[in-house]
């Protein structure tokens, strides 16, 4: 079998498709990570003199995160008042953002959530902020699950209004940075963020190599020699997607590498680079990888299936555009990728840490079940080509005994 492996790690260096994979990876690499934009984030926050970015009457410094209780009520109620009022509601359809009106029970969902968020704020000192975040979980779920309610999608951000909330805002950022450093929790927060931005690519374009992959021997007209062979399905199969999948993984192994390197080196982190490496790495193996072996399974399976390896290509684009919204939260198992796009909040992906780790279990499980189905469905094929070549022989030799009677 290792020699098939080998075979196939060849096979699939000599693919044109192979490298138009790296070179969209890196793209999104260079374009989505690797950018002034991330370093910022990733960055101390900058310490300048707050600048008002909206007039005289009605001044407006930038917006915070709620502090407490108060505030996060004070602007979650100010967002369903909105919503209630305008008749509309943002939700996820297939990946997009999309408005839909509102039908009478939506609409008593939100009334009874502003009931419940004005009864917080006549004691906001009596109540949590989970509590106000509960409101929005239960009004979530009356709404279908898909809304801007949902954890991660809205954060219920408030607008800095004054000169020396600004200046108070710079600070705090400033203290919840050394925080998140002290926490130890920086270099794993952008590992997140790393893999929450190659996992786009990893959820689609491996299935334009594997769906074609059993399809390829019949294409060349090598079928009929393989399937003459006494090599087993299981082997055959399952070569194809150990080598596969190998190859597909190094490469996003070895951008993890570059990008923990790249972010030692920007942030200026000296003598972190090994620690860099560990968490990108493990974040890659445990978040990106099931997607790869996942969609190389997928492309085997369907392309047996269908007998037509865009089939499953059609499949996956419309599973990878369902996968891609929302940006954070939201980790059952129709979910292809995971999506985490904040190098902090830190309690939300602990809170949500125990949904990841089963939906990547999920579709690691998944791929190998899948790889297996491929293997069966390739041995059915070929028994029913050998019967078929078996026939063709009979009736040419019946044939040539015809033809020499006469």
């Amino acid at each position: 079998m290792m020699a098939l492996i080998a075979k196939e790690m060849r096979m699939t260096m000599r693919s044109l498709v192979f490298y138009v994979f790296i070179l969209v990876t890196c793209f999104f690499y260079f374009t989505s990570y690797a950018t002034e934009e991330t370093w910022g984030e990733l960055s101390p926050p900058s310490v300048t003199e707050p600048q008002n970015m909206g007039s005289e009457e009605h001044p407006y410094y930038g917006w915070k995160k709620p502090e407490n209780t108060f505030e996060l009520a004070t602007s979650m109620r100010s967002v369903v008042g909105g919503d209630l009022d305008g008749g509309t509601i943002e939700k996820l359809r297939l990946g997009f953002l999309v408005n839909v009106k509102l039908n009478e029970r939506e609409k008593d969902a939100l009334s009874a959530a502003l009931s419940r968020l004005d009864e917080i704020l006549r004691k906001p000192d009596n109540h949590a902020m989970e509590e106000v975040f509960k409101v929005a979980d239960e009004l979530n779920s009356e709404l279908g699950g898909n809304s801007m309610y949902r954890r991660g999608m809205n954060e219920f951000g408030l607008p800095i209004e004054t000169y020396d909330e600004a200046v108070k805002a710079q600070e705090q950022n400033r203290m919840r940075y050394l925080e998140k450093v002290e926490a130890g929790q920086l270099l794993p927060g952008a590992a997140r963020y790393f893999s929450d931005y190659l996992s786009l690519p990893a959820g689609i374009f491996p299935v334009f190599l594997s769906a074609f992959l059993l399809l390829r021997d019949r294409s060349s007209r090598m079928s009929e020699l393989i399937y003459s062979r006494r090599v087993s399905c299981w082997t055959y199969v399952f070569s194809k997607f150990i080598a596969l999948g190998v190859m597909l993984s190094l490469v996003y192994l070895a951008l993890a590498c570059l990008g923990a390197w790249t972010t030692v080196r920007t942030l200026e982190l000296d003598g972190q680079t090994g620690t860099a490496i560990a968490r990108f790495l493990e974040y890659t193996a445990w978040w990106i990888l099931p997607t790869i072996w996942f969609s190389v399974a997928f492309g085997l399976f369907g392309s047996m299936l269908f007998r037509r390896g865009i089939a499953p290509v059609a499949l996956q684009i419309v599973w990878w555009f369902v996968s891609v919204l929302p940006l954070m939260g939201s980790y059952g198992l129709y979910r292809l990728f995971i999506r985490f796009n904040s190098p902090d909040d830190y309690d939300l992906y602990n809170a949500w840490a125990d949904d990841i780790a089963l939906n990547r279990g999920f579709y690691l499980i998944l791929a190998v079940l899948l790889t297996a189905g491929a293997a069966w469905l390739w041995e059915r094929n070929r028994s029913r080509e050998a019967s078929g070549m078996s026939f063709r022989r009979a009736s040419a030799r019946k044939a040539s005994a015809t033809e020499a009677a006469r």
